[in-house]
C-alpha cells in the first residue's frame, strides 16, 4: 500500500519519528552546552591530596657500624649507642629468627637477641 503524501505534511509519517528524535537530541545537546557548572566549594568531604613518600637512602642505616656490640649483653644504653653509630632513626630488638615487621623501614636498626640477652645480629629494615 503506497503512502500518500497528505497536504500540510512535510515528511512522510515514518520519517517524522526520525526527525522528531533528531530534533530532541539536538535540543538536549544544546541545553547541555548552555548550562553552567555549579560552584562546589571544598569541604571536609573532599579527600586530602596525595602525599609523596621520600625513601631514605641506604646510608641512613649502616648496620656494619654495630658489629662492635655482637656478643654483648643488651641494655638500653647499648641499644641507643648502636642506633646512634649506625645513623638509624629508630631501633628495635627481636628474638633470633623472628620475622621482620611489614613494611620494612630502611631507617630502622633491628637487633637480634638470643634467650640469654646477648646480641647475635644487627640489620637494617
Amino acid at each position: 500500500m503506497p503512502i500518500l503524501h497528505q497536504p500540510g505534511f512535510i515528511f512522510s509519517p515514518p520519517a517524522r519519528g526520525v526527525v522528531a528524535a533528531a530534533l530532541c537530541a539536538a535540543s538536549l545537546f544544546m541545553a547541555g552546552c548552555e548550562t553552567k557548572p555549579e560552584f562546589r566549594p571544598l569541604t571536609s568531604e573532599v579527600p586530602p591530596p596525595p602525599t609523596f613518600v621520600t625513601v631514605p637512602s641506604e646510608e641512613t642505616c649502616q648496620a656494619a657500624q654495630a658489629r662492635y656490640a655482637l656478643g654483648q649483653a643488651l641494655d638500653p644504653l647499648l641499644l641507643e649507642q648502636m642506633r646512634t653509630r649506625t645513623g638509624s632513626r629508630s631501633a628495635r630488638t627481636s628474638a633470633v629468627g623472628a620475622p621482620l615487621p611489614v613494611p620494612a623501614d630502611p631507617g630502622r636498626l633491628n637487633v637480634d637477641v638470643d634467650p640469654q640477652g646477648r646480641i647475635t645480629a644487627a640489620r637494617c629494615g
